[in-house]
């Protein structure tokens, strides 16, 4: 117990060595200095005693200020020259603007002419949701207006600026060609966008996966498995679903290597013939249980002895049997855990007199069950984790989905509605490095990339005469830049 008390007091007196004299000046008992990024702040510090441990604690309190070389900027200290402060959002836009280097390359690679004004439109889809009408609002008061100075976002630039970006589907190729690597593994997948202009010729009427029959364009989404982020999209008419648009999807991307991991509504016996043709595509689909294509007399067994071999998937056992039918690869896994919470719900069911309990007798051996019909020589392990893999795509569209639907009634024609999807695109790129950072921090049980914006979006700088500072961060948006990480310097 000594020792551990020696430990925190040389950690103690090394922090300090490390702080500067004119940080150091502002300490005074009862406080302690904290540096974020480039800036130290100044915080009450108490201390109680822990029974259980047998030692002292230390207790947080309140923030007092931020120090600089010229003194302290005290948190409740009145503002001179009010009448020459200006606030901007800081944190959320520092944030994407340094994490997005490689996007605003490439931006200014293939659209030299624009690329302010659709990596500022992009961002503040991803931020706010926000329609074309508001975005100036938004970019005078970010310091995206400092970073990318007169870019030009009033709603009628750009309106142009989408129907230019939809006649240049040339150009949106050449972008997409920067995020393909020959050789990775994509998957693929079609959604329903809804759309209400009458001047959106693709805009057909058609029956989507929730049975709505009304005006709709698909949309055709590649994403890399590999890097784990969505790289391609094409916008389809609204009564295309067919296996035909992949391949012409695949000639235009240039890729090599697809699998299509879909869901189970994409099977149907005329798509499956039609992929088993083509050579270029693979496929993982997932099946229905009551499929013909299934072979249940394994499962029924007593044991394990019926199957084929076992895995492991994120510490669970995962078993499997697979067969070959109609020339056609089958494969069934058994999840455990799966099986267990099936069999419970099913009961619960018959007991509240909801279902039949020879229904649970008839289905037993399904429980738990995912079966999938593929064109891959894949070995099963490598399958199950491809089609687990779909829950990503499906935040992908989910994610994708939610932006566009803001606006999607003001677009006049089918040049700015893929001008708009264009931008979408970009905000969705911005989303997914915002959520592989979360990964690698392995944050992301905690946060969303939304709640990571919300709170660095809250850190904001104040200009006071000529001079910028940064405002006091609060304690929410402080406690996510230490766990990222950040750099929040003000300058």
């Amino acid at each position: 117990m000594q020792s551990e008390k020696l430990i925190n007091i040389m950690v103690r007196i090394l922090r300090t060595m490390a702080h500067p004299d004119w940080a150091l000046k502002h300490k005074i008992k009862g406080t302690e200095l904290r540096k974020i990024g480039k800036y130290y702040y100044l915080y009450k510090i108490s201390h109680i005693w822990d029974k259980e441990k047998k030692q002292s604690k230390k207790i947080t309190g309140e923030y007092l200020g931020k120090i600089t070389e010229e003194g302290i900027f005290k948190k409740n200290e009145p503002l001179t020259n009010i009448e020459n402060t200006t606030i901007k959002e800081f944190g959320a836009s520092k944030f994407i603007s340094t994490k997005a280097q490689d996007i605003i390359q490439n931006l200014k690679d293939v659209f030299p002419g624009n690329w302010k004004e659709i990596f500022t439109f992009a961002a503040f889809r991803f931020f706010y949701n926000s329609p074309l009408k508001n975005v100036q609002d938004y970019y005078c008061n970010s310091h995206l207006s400092d970073l990318f100075t007169e870019a030009k976002v009033s709603p009628k630039t750009l309106a142009k600026l989408l129907d230019f970006i939809g006649k240049q589907r040339n150009l949106i190729k050449e972008f997409f060609k920067r995020y393909i690597t020959e050789g990775e593994t994509l998957a693929v997948d079609i959604t329903h966008i809804f759309s209400r202009s009458e001047d959106v010729i693709s805009s057909t009427l058609g029956r989507n996966s929730e049975q709505h029959y009304i005006p709709q364009i698909n949309l055709l989404l590649l994403f890399s498995l590999d890097k784990m982020k969505p790289i391609y999209y094409r916008m389809l008419g609204g009564s295309i679903r067919d296996v035909s648009s992949l391949v012409l999807s695949m000639e235009e991307s240039g890729v090599k290597n697809v699998v299509l991991v879909s869901d189970k509504g994409f099977y149907s016996l005329n798509n499956i013939n039609e992929i088993y043709d083509n050579s270029k595509i693979n496929y993982i689909l997932p099946l229905k249980r009551n499929s013909q294509l299934i072979d249940y007399s394994q499962l029924k067994q007593a044991g394990k002895n019926g199957f084929d071999g076992y895995f492991l998937f994120e510490k669970r056992v995962i078993w499997y049997c697979e067969h070959i039918i109609d020339e056609k690869r089958v494969v069934t896994f058994l999840d455990e855990r799966l099986k267990v919470e099936e069999e419970k719900d099913l009961l619960i069911r018959v007991d509240e007199k909801k279902h039949e309990l020879t229904e649970f007798y008839d289905n037993q051996f399904k429980f738990g069950t995912i079966s999938i019909v593929t064109k891959t020589e894949f070995p099963p392990q490598k399958i199950f984790e491809f089609l687990k893999s779909r829950v990503n795509i499906e935040v992908v569209f989910d994610t994708f989905k939610n932006v566009l639907s803001a606006d999607r009634s003001y677009m006049r024609g089918d040049s700015e509605l893929e001008g708009w999807a264009f931008i979408n695109f970009i905000a969705l790129l911005l989303y997914y490095e915002v959520y592989m950072l979360l990964v690698s921090k392995d944050l992301l049980s905690k946060y969303s990339p939304k709640d990571v914006i919300l709170h660095l979006a809250r850190v904001q700088k104040l200009r006071i005469g000529t001079n910028w500072h940064l405002a006091e961060i609060p304690k929410k948006s402080r406690i996510l830049v230490e766990k990222l990480e950040l750099n929040m310097d003000g300058t």
